[in-house]
């Protein structure tokens, strides 16, 4: 037996502990009892640790569950109490709620409460009392591994790149199949993010294909699929309420004018497969598809012109063992740690893999986080031929219990779903999976650093990464999804729906076509609530302009009507997340009903504004409302005082500002984030308010021209201040004048975009000595920026955008010596482009667009380090440079090129 399953609820204790501790020790009378609480986290954490190297009886098991109940139960009491003093706070702060609930503590509920909370601390001093200490450290290793990276699977891998650039006018279909688990989604993902196959097709699509029905409405919801992919700029509008015929018309043109590759992975049935092929078109620029398949008669279906690569054979000894030291080392060159392997258990844990990629990536991955003394019987927990699922129930059950709990948060996400990092942070954050200070007791683990945990054990992949190589956004493995989800069912977290509608023409289609329509993942509306971590969340799955009018979130007598997936105490509600879904309806008590929200994700949503009952959120820590119709922001938000990250749509606030703001008294504004603001004037009462948000880390607003200089008087405040975005536009919504003579920059700012016409670029170098990414538009510079921006040190990414530079000459000095992306767009007199000896030898990526007399690039192929340029793209550029180009640089660096005469003929 293991550690697992209360392990994960006593986890979730301590979460709730700490919110108890943080935000109800007000609330909490009895003498003392904030200290025994305090007391209990510790032990419960110590027991945590020491089951983890130790074999419980089945006593302790089950005592364990017992306090993981009673902490929720002391949870939702407090909650529900301070739910019922919701219009209580409406007009106050959380002083004078607490001042009156001193009655609290002569109240027949107050007793109970309290005499819960002693049997609870008298229960965890019992329990620790029994249990030995036993601890171990694990070795921390730094990794960062794509999800594109590939081990083992070289060969094939080549093989697809050449079937996929061989030359071959006509639309070729290649089939990859395989067994279950043998790689072929792994091979396929690496060979689609590839920069050479990027830049060889114009358009590319992925379509996960969960299991195509008998129906006719499977084939739209992919077709809906890959028209929003293939789009050239925005997908058209509301693609769901087309009908076959037209989707098919649709996507004709772009088909015929592109070269595509569109990859169909998981798909099942063979006889299928050719009716899904028939809008596909044929133009003989050399298009392909790409199927991954179990199904060994795909071959007979798919083009008998194309070799399929059938059945991926299992991995060579060589192959397991390079991928085995890739998963344990990340990569890197860890010579000791793989000799050490070598001479202890590496053909025992080869032996127990059977050559299985997935396998043979956990096991390393849980490997790269134990002591080589540890690793012999951690390995002889398997028995000899273990499956893929009993190394998959090993890996977690070796996490740490709070890690488990936040891979387990990734079930709720729909399986192959992109999850942006910001998203996953914020709610593990809202959730206090990973508790932040409180009462003194610190903070375990970042959400950085749990990832980066995750990521090295091979249970999450990056799929993005920032300029800076950090996360930008990640996967759950799919073979790994169905595990976690049906841990997280098991352990009583999670409940999965989905609710479909009929969108096609026919709208009285039968309860069977419903019924299979919620099985495809283009369609319909997937929800997930998390029971015991209290977060639901409304997965839109068939993307943007779905008419979601009819999913009334939430009623104004405070029950869920559509969809009927949350019990009645709302009030305990932590993350509500309705991302992508089209305008969902929300009732004007909404805050006083989520009293205990933490998260509340509207983004993509398309509202056009939200309750002011919003502000009585009084926990409220994120606030999205990006990408929707809302300009004018109520100023009922500022009254959530414990608001960290706030993101908006060039959004201006009301004039009433709370006092308690715009003085800076406490209690102080948590603000990290605020991004999407709009300035009208520079007597906007937010000019003050900026002034006193002294935690902000990222700032991104819009002003009009005459607010510039009000709004950069107010930077020299924010000290903590690392990203910012500051554009200046007219009543007309143009770039303007955008004067930054007087502004005195924030030393700590690594990211920097503006918008607006400038004198000069501003001096960096000499403030901002850490900027690592600058981007500048509609600047109209006349002197050459190189000559101002060469000296920074620590800068990876600069982008020269449209109508920066209106000189004729480009002339990068030596420096630079960090540089790896540079993007130059639309500088419409630009002519000719210089890099002298020295200059950007760390450059990995060119692209240079619509600088349409650029005719002279000099140097490029001098750059010392030349094995570093991967990729050159030119679009909308002359015919002689572009062959000039290719003829001068490496043949190892790829060059993409739009010439300036063939877009113009379009």
């Amino acid at each position: 037996m293991t550690m697992a399953a209360p392990g994960v609820a006593v986890s979730l204790a301590i979460a709730r502990l700490h919110d108890l501790l943080h935000w109800y020790k007000d609330v909490i009378i009895y003498p003392n009892l904030t200290d025994q609480i305090s007391d209990s986290i510790s032990n419960l954490q110590w027991i945590l640790n020491t089951s983890m190297n130790a074999e419980l009886s089945d006593d302790c098991r089950q005592r364990l569950q017992i306090l993981a109940d009673k902490a929720k139960e002391m949870e939702e009491c407090l909650v529900e109490w301070f739910g019922d003093q919701t219009p209580k706070l409406q007009k106050g702060c959380f002083a004078k709620v607490f001042a009156s609930v001193r009655l609290f503590s002569v109240t027949n509920r107050a007793r109970h409460w309290e005499g819960m909370a002693k049997d609870f601390m008298t229960r965890v001093r019992s329990l620790s009392s029994e249990l030995a200490p036993s601890s171990e450290g694990n070795r921390e290793k730094t990794r960062q591994r794509m999800e594109s990276d590939i081990v083992g699977r070289g060969e094939h891998v080549k093989v697809l790149v050449d079937r996929l650039t061989d030359g071959e006018s006509n639309l070729r279909v290649i089939s990859v199949v395989g067994k279950q688990h043998c790689g072929k989604t792994a091979v396929v993902r690496s060979v689609f993010n590839m920069p050479k196959i990027k830049q060889h097709f114009d358009r590319r699509a992925w379509l996960h294909v969960t299991c195509p029905g008998a129906e006719s409405y499977w084939k739209q919801s992919l077709l809906v699929d890959i028209l929003k992919q293939t789009a050239v700029r925005d997908p058209p509008k509301d693609l769901e309420h087309k009908d076959e015929e037209q989707l098919c018309e649709m996507l004709h043109k772009p088909l015929m004018e592109q070269r595509y590759l569109i990859v169909l992975d998981n798909w099942g049935d063979a006889e299928l497969f050719n009716e899904l092929l028939i809008p596909f078109v044929d133009s003989k620029n050399g298009s392909r598809v790409i199927v991954t398949t179990r199904n060994a008669e795909m071959h007979n279906y798919a083009d008998p012109w194309t070799p399929d690569l059938h059945f991926l054979p299992d991995l060579t000894s060589k192959e397991c063992e390079d991928l085995l030291h890739v998963s344990i080392t990340g990569g890197g060159n860890s010579v000791d740690d793989d000799s050490q392997l070598k001479m202890t258990i590496k053909e025992e844990i080869l032996s127990k893999c059977n050559g299985s990629p997935p396998a043979i990536s956990l096991l390393g991955g849980l490997l790269s986080t134990v002591k080589v003394s540890k690793q012999a019987a951690l390995i002889k927990q398997l028995k000899n031929r273990p499956t893929l699922e009993d190394i998959m129930r090993l890996s977690f059950d070796e996490l740490p219990s709070i890690m488990k709990l936040c891979v387990l948060y990734m079930a709720l996400y729909p399986e192959e779903s992109e999850v942006p990092t910001r998203r996953l942070f914020q709610q593990w954050a809202a959730e206090w999976l990973l508790a932040e200070a409180a009462n003194g007791l610190e903070r375990s683990l970042s959400a950085e650093d749990c990832f980066r945990q995750l990521e090295r054990r091979n249970l999450i992949c990056v799929v993005r990464q920032k300029p800076d190589g950090s996360a930008q956004s990640c996967r759950m493995p799919a073979f790994l999804h169905e595990f976690f989800r049906q841990k997280a069912k098991e352990f009583g977290l999670l409940r999965i729906e989905e609710e479909t509608r009929v969108t096609g023409p026919n709208p009285k289609q039968s309860a069977q076509h419903q019924q299979v329509r919620g099985r495809t993942p283009a369609e319909g509306h997937y929800s997930c609530q998390v029971h015991c971590l209290r977060s639901f969340a409304l997965f839109n799955t068939s993307k943007l302009e779905t008419q979601g009018r009819d999913i009334v979130v939430l009623d104004a007598s405070q029950n869920l009507l559509k969809p009927k997936l949350l019990d009645r105490r709302l009030y305990l509600l932590r993350v509500l997340d309705l991302e992508g879904v089209y305008k969902p309806v929300l009732p004007e008590n909404f805050g006083n009903i989520l009293s205990n929200l933490r998260y509340l994700g509207l983004r993509w949503t398309i509202l056009d504004s939200i309750p002011e009952s919003v502000g009585n959120l009084l926990l409220l820590e994120t606030l999205d409302l990006k990408h929707t119709n809302i300009t004018k922001v109520t100023s009922a938000i500022w009254n959530a005082k414990n608001l960290r990250h706030l993101y908006l749509s060039e959004a201006s606030f009301g004039k009433s500002i709370p006092h308690h703001i715009i003085s800076g008294k406490p209690p102080y504004c948590k603000l990290e984030t605020l991004w999407g603001l709009f300035i009208e004037t520079g007597k906007s009462p937010m000019i003050r308010v900026l002034k006193k948000l002294r935690n902000l880390k990222k700032l991104g607003v819009t002003c009009r021209p005459g607010a510039v200089k009000a709004v950069t008087e107010c930077f020299s405040s924010l000290t903590r201040l690392e990203s910012l975005r500051l554009r200046s536009r007219d009543l007309l919504g143009q770039p303007a004048v955008l004067n930054l003579s007087e502004m005195k920059w924030p030393p700590s700012l690594s990211n920097v975009y503006l918008l607006g016409s400038l004198e000069s670029v501003p001096s960096f170098s000499s403030v901002c000595k850490n900027l690592k990414v600058l981007t500048l538009s509609m600047s109209r510079l006349k002197g050459d920026p190189m000559e101002a921006l060469y000296d920074l040190k620590d800068l990876i990414v600069l982008r020269l955008l449209a109508r920066s530079f209106t000189g004729k000459r480009l002339d990068c000095k030596a420096g630079f010596p960090k540089l790896r992306i540079l993007k130059l767009w639309m500088l419409e007199e630009l002519e000719v482009l210089v890099v002298e000896q020295g200059a950007m030898r760390s450059l990995e990526e060119l692209e240079i667009r619509q600088c349409e007399k650029l005719g002279t690039v000099v140097g490029l192929d001098r750059i010392e380090s030349t094995d570093s340029l991967k990729s050159v793209s030119l679009t909308g550029v002359d015919e002689g440079l572009a062959k000039h180009m290719e003829e001068k640089l490496s043949q190892d660096t790829l060059v993409k090129t739009e010439l300036l005469s063939k877009k113009e003929s379009r």
